[in-house]
């Protein structure tokens, strides 16, 4: 009963048509297969004199009338002989005669052995025709079929990934093989689709190209399923089938069996499951790339939620961001910039690697967990469920048991008595606005799969799960945000540089006049606007009738720089617009929070200065 549960949690990603799936495991082995046969024809034109001589003999035995062809066996001998000689005087004998002369064994014999003369004998190749002839080629091959037998995985059996994700912390040449081979296949689907010029093929294909990239992140291990949950929240970088495939990364990664959460459970609690819970459910709830969730029931009878994590993550995690370190290493030692700004990838990356590490830490979430819930209080529309301490370590996770329709739902929501899609939109503009601007703590990962809704409130109750990944910001970066939020919506270049500034996004020594006229040049063109800004790009426009010279963005910004908590900022606001679009087309982060800004001014001590300040802009405006 167990195993048949475990299956059928395990069978949630659909399985990709077997036709298509073979075309894009092949493809590898025809093209290898390809290369093989041109380095063989193209480079060895001495070869292929010699193929061309055995072939002229061949030609000739059979152009001879029947009566007069030796046996076949005769035939294959004279073809096959080195010396093309020897196939001339093989077929001169039933030329001269009416049948094969008649000759001694040893004289046979003799007849049959290839020439040792110079002039006919194949040549012998050297090591450079070895390695483009026989070497080459057989590499080619070799890599071809491994490529197409790695794309035939299965990816449904969640023990048996598991299983494989744990060898590739002992086997880090396999683990950089596999994202190799993957980046094969994957890219000869997408291409297909790319050049496609019939939309309903290019769609078909799309979809293709996106079942191909969840097998082959999920064949990666949880790092680059995370990657693909990110990519997921963007309809805006890559089609439209490949973000509908990639969503079930979400929470539909392969689980593994509920023999080895248990095991996990009792190694980290010190106890069995039976005397700890009063039921345990097998069968995960959701399974993501780090971890499943189980649910049961304590002795007390309160129901929980139970997040176990995945065996060898650490491992996993040490040989991949190892990989990535080098990774940026080479972007800074060609100084590629970070959106143009000179601001180093590795000081990002060490950054991102300390909030990385302590997501595998489930004591350091519960923490997050803890202060996200009290910051959330007060507000009804909004719940994180409350961690149980003492059923909680650093691979076992246990939570009020809080359930909800996932937040991309959308069918299911309009279903849902009195929940109001284009308000939950808002009041989860109002939640991240709180978090970076009054809290100075927030969530970076708000992709669908750690956002649910329940029917608790009037217009639905925003469940908010999975507290990992936490970023905490200083005071004056809280501070520049509600200032780089109200500079756009008055369309002001000298406040928004000054609010920059209190992000710590300007280098020492830059230069303000040109970075202002640059962002003023943006806001005139509508490069840069919002929804809610108070002036026309028209009306601003006019305001100039002489054009001033406009700094070019190369010359600005060398002056920049961007701080790890910003991008960590600008990861969530990528996600959270995925997830705002989804709910309300019109959704704007900025249009949905411009109204709350002084709200949150006021109680960050503003004074009567800001409100007679905002009092006279609107006149002005």
């Amino acid at each position: 009963m167990m195993e048949n549960e475990s299956a059928a949690a395990n069978a949630k990603l659909p399985r990709a048509r077997r036709a298509s799936s073979r075309r894009s495991c092949l493809a590898p082995v025809i093209v290898s297969g390809a290369a093989a046969g041109v380095i063989g024809t193209w480079q060895f034109p001495a070869v292929r004199s010699v193929h061309d001589e055995h072939a002229s003999a061949a030609a000739f035995l059979a152009s001879a009338p029947s009566w007069q062809r030796p046996p076949s066996h005769h035939l294959l001998v004279a073809v096959a002989a080195s010396d093309v000689r020897v196939g001339a005087t093989a077929a001169a004998a039933p030329v001269a005669g009416f049948g094969v002369a008649r000759r001694s064994p040893q004289a046979r014999w003799q007849q049959r052995q290839p020439s040792r003369s110079a002039s006919t004998a194949l040549p012998a190749m050297g090591p450079l025709k070895t390695w483009f002839f026989v070497i080459q080629p057989t590499l080619l091959a070799v890599a071809g079929i491994a490529i197409w037998r790695g794309g035939r995985a299965d990816t449904e059996d969640g023990e048996l990934m598991q299983s494989m994700w744990a060898s590739y912390a002992n086997r880090p040449v396999r683990r950089m093989m596999a994202l190799m081979a993957g980046g094969v296949r994957f890219s000869f689907v997408a291409l297909r689709g790319k050049f496609a010029k019939d939309p309903a093929i290019k769609s078909k294909l799309n979809k293709e190209a996106g079942i191909r990239a969840v097998k082959e992140l999920v064949t990666l291990g949880p790092t680059y399923v995370k990657l693909g949950q990110i990519v997921s929240c963007r309809p805006d970088l890559v089609p439209k089938e490949y973000t509908d495939e990639l969503k079930r990364l979400q929470d539909e990664v392969p689980a593994f069996s509920g023999e080895r959460a248990k095991r996990i459970i009792e190694e980290e609690l010190g106890g069995t499951v039976s005397d700890l819970f009063d039921e345990f459910d097998d069968k995960p709830l959701a399974a993501a790339s780090l971890g499943q969730v189980h649910r049961a029931k304590l002795k007390d009878g309160r129901e929980v939620a139970i997040k176990v994590q995945r065996d060898k993550l650490k491992e996993m995690y040490d040989l991949d961001l190892a990989q990535f370190d080098k990774v940026t290493e080479m972007l800074d030692k060609y100084k590629i910039g970070v959106s143009g700004a000179e601001q180093k990838w590795g000081e990002i990356f060490s950054e991102a690697k300390v909030i990385l590490y302590r997501e595998i830490d489930y004591n350091a979430e519960a923490e997050n967990t803890r202060r996200c819930a009290k910051n959330f209080e007060g507000l009804p529309w909004a719940k994180v469920p409350n961690v149980i301490d003492e059923y909680t370590s650093e691979k076992v996770l246990t939570m009020e048991y809080c359930p909800g329709v996932k937040i991309d739902n959308l069918e299911q929501l309009d279903k849902m008595e009195g929940v109001d899609r284009e308000m939950l939109g808002a009041n989860l503009a109002e939640a991240y606005l709180l978090q970076f601007c009054k809290h100075g703590f927030f969530n970076t990962d708000p992709h669908p799969g750690n956002l649910a809704v329940d029917n608790q409130y009037k217009g639905g109750r925003i469940i908010f799960y999975d507290f990992g990944q936490a970023c905490e910001l200083s005071d004056s970066q809280c501070d520049g945000i509600l200032q780089v939020i109200q500079s756009i919506v008055d369309l002001d270049a000298k406040a928004c540089v000054a609010a920059m500034a209190k992000l710590g996004a300007l280098k020492p020594g830059a230069d303000i006049q040109k970075i202002e006229a640059l962002i003023e040049n943006n806001f005139k063109t509508g490069k840069v606007k919002s929804k809610r800004s108070k002036r026309k790009i028209e009306e601003v426009a006019e305001e100039d009738g002489k054009k001033k010279d406009v700094p070019k963005e190369s010359e600005t910004m060398k002056f920049l720089q961007l701080p790890a908590q910003l991008a960590f900022v600008a990861r969530a606001l990528t996600q959270l617009n995925g997830v705002g679009v989804m709910l309300d087309e019109d959704w704007e982060f900025i249009d949905k929070v411009a109204a709350k800004v002084p709200e949150v001014q006021m109680e960050k001590g503003a004074g009567m200065d800001y409100l007679v300040g905002q009092f006279f802009k609107q006149v002005m405006k």
